[in-house]
């Protein structure tokens, strides 16, 4: 369940996702034109995103239990790590928040 002041993540629907071989991806902005590249551990979040993964699903609480689970990290570092990627995420256009407060401050 989600808690009122934690955000929920999706991606915008102008945003595609390629997968290379190696695991990585690269994030192509329709609008801009922009492609911007994602490590395994960015692709799991955004496919977790848009409900592609096994942990579907925008909310931090599952995002983070995933990355626990997936790559073998305290939630402390998973938490960290997913607040520095959804940043740069939100920084570049790429997703929306609804509710709550966090990445960047502002609700979204």
């Amino acid at each position: 369940m989600t808690r009122l002041d934690e955000p929920t993540l999706r991606p915008r629907a102008n945003v595609l996702l390629t997968e290379l071989g190696d695991g990585t991806g690269a994030l192509l902005d329709l609008d801009t034109k922009f492609y911007f590249t994602l490590n395994r551990t960015g692709v799991a979040i955004w496919q977790s995103l848009s409900g592609e993964g096994s942990a579907g699903g925008g909310e931090w609480a599952t995002l983070t239990g995933m990355l626990c689970r997936r790559f073998a990290v305290a939630p402390e570092q998973a938490a960290a790590d997913l607040e520095a990627f959804v940043a740069a995420l939100r920084e570049a256009g790429l997703i929306e928040l609804s509710g709550g407060e966090r990445a960047g401050g502002g609700p979204g």
